[in-house]
């Protein structure tokens, strides 16, 4: 295309109409090849425009990617704030309504087998928890501390089959002592077969073990079977759920857990 071109300018020059025609001629035959030329190059430019446009969607798919990744950690985070929070609402909630005096603990572990029922928990010498102090969630009893390390104590559950604590039917203040034994329900013992006691019945600690103050709940009477000698065969379904387990509180002081006085014996049937 670039010799024709030539050639026509020294034809022009040199040869007057007789060149001007030749130039039609190349002219003519350059025509499709330019057309040619534009048309690949419309072609190329449209793979780099729409290689360009693919880079680009692919990139914001990327950083949309990313967005929704963040915000749903952002949300989980705040899921786990709020139940954070209702926590420590509620331990708050059980110092104040159930046991002024005492130190609010999370469960950091779970340790429970037919043999030991155990639980460990984060305060320890440091915050004031010392061995044999009774430990409560909402309104319900869990064991007693039996080891303490500066930053950490070790609380027996009342289901462990070494635990026990006193207890007394709500209804009827029939009263024995409930032990544990392992997974599954507790037995109340020393009841007389004579004391009434249903199904459903509610135990609680009556206070007078020197450990637990009374009022707290054990459990409610699963199975009352039939005597054996002079007492009566008794399983209870525990009050808390061990394995949910997160916040406790441990008694500081065992109030209202020494012997009934005269006058509160009198007052019972």
């Amino acid at each position: 295309m670039v010799f024709g071109q030539l050639l026509l300018i020294a034809g022009s020059a040199r040869e007057g109409l007789a060149t001007s025609t030749a130039a039609g001629a190349v002219g003519a035959v350059s025509r499709p090849v330019t057309a040619a030329e534009r048309s690949l190059s419309s072609i190329l430019v449209g793979f780099v425009h729409l290689f360009r446009d693919l880079n680009a969607d692919e990139s914001e798919r990327t950083t949309l990617r990313r967005e929704v990744t963040r915000l749903s950690g952002e949300l989980d985070r705040r899921k786990e704030l709020d139940v954070e929070n209702e926590r420590l609402r509620r331990l708050l909630g059980m110092r104040e309504d159930l046991a002024p005096r005492s130190i609010g603990a999370a469960v950091v572990t779970l340790r429970l087998t037919d043999q030991s029922r155990v639980v460990i928990i984060d305060r320890g010498s440091a915050a004031g928890v010392r061995p044999d102090m009774a430990v409560v969630a909402w309104g319900g009893a869990v064991g007693r501390v039996v080891s303490v390390e500066r930053d950490f104590a070790r609380v027996r559950l009342l289901t462990d089959p070494s635990s026990g604590a006193a207890g007394v039917i709500l209804r009827s203040r029939a009263a024995g002592m409930v032990v544990g034994r392992g997974a599954g329900p507790m037995d109340m013992v020393y009841v007389p077969k004579y004391d009434d006691v249903v199904l459903g019945d509610r135990v609680v600690t009556s206070g007078v073990d020197g450990v637990f103050p009374r009022g707290f709940g054990l459990g409610r009477v699963s199975v009352v079977g039939e005597p054996v000698g002079a007492s009566k065969t008794i399983r209870i379904e525990p009050e808390v759920d061990e394995r949910s387990l997160e916040d406790v509180l441990v008694l500081l002081e065992p109030k209202g857990t020494t012997l009934l006085t005269g006058e509160d014996q009198a007052t019972q049937p």
